[in-house]
């Protein structure tokens, strides 16, 4: 797809979706009619906001107002979501890179956002984000990122995050109350109850394989 197709699914996409989620249809929209997150850049000169960058400044202030990433509304301790990789979920398990949020901005942003419904989607490189907030964004090195494959969302029993030089860092409790993989915009399979510890286990394991649990990082251990 290019990127005017890509621009007409995803506002295909909201417009289907939007009115079933109330926390997102009462975000702020921009002239295309897409919510805009919460936690997005924006044009220093006209306000305009830079969907495929977020501020790291205005994600401190939603964590510690203890309030979702996409739609600004404050979170439900029994409702508490991370879009992550399966890596990143469980090889070693539990450091999360992107901002917790709320299950309806969970199930909005996984069927609508093109960086997690577009196969081999292209996000900016480096040096394009930098050029476009180079304020915000990390120093340029020309990388260039593609969709993975596959995405998993996993709601949480509690979790801490911690500001660092290249932005926040979320570890989650060590026991995930529900996984859901996901692909191209479909949920494919959910995993619930004694599940989630086998789906935990197997994910250390193999996690074993590639580097010694003695030397995981602390946030890796299970608790």
């Amino acid at each position: 797809m290019n990127r005017a197709e890509i621009s007409r699914s995803t506002k295909e996409s909201s417009k289907e979706w939007i009115e079933k989620f109330p926390k997102v249809a009462a975000m702020e929209r921009d002239p295309r009619g897409l919510p805009i997150p919460a936690n997005v850049s924006r044009d220093s000169k006209n306000g305009k906001p830079i969907f495929a960058i977020t501020n790291p400044i205005q994600e401190i202030e939603l964590f510690c107002s203890q309030k979702c990433a996409v739609t600004g509304t404050l979170l439900n301790v029994e409702d508490v979501w991370f879009i992550t990789t399966p890596d990143l979920a469980f090889v070693p398990f539990g450091l999360l890179l992107d901002a917790p949020m709320c299950g309806e901005a969970k199930d909005f942003t996984l069927r609508v956002c093109p960086y997690f419904g577009v196969r081999n989607y292209d996000r900016l490189s480096d040096t394009q984000a930098k050029g476009m907030a180079p304020k915000l964004s990390d120093a340029s090195s020309g990388k260039r990122y593609e969709t993975p494959a596959e995405f998993v969302a996993v709601k949480v029993t509690g979790f801490q995050g911690e500001p660092t030089a290249e932005g926040m860092r979320y570890l989650p409790s060590r026991h995930y109350a529900s996984i859901e993989f996901w692909e191209e915009r479909n949920c494919l399979r959910v995993i619930d109850g004694q599940g989630v510890r086998a789906e935990i286990d197997q994910g250390l394991e193999k996690a074993s394989t590639i580097c010694p649990p003695a030397q995981w990082p602390s946030w890796a251990t299970m608790s």
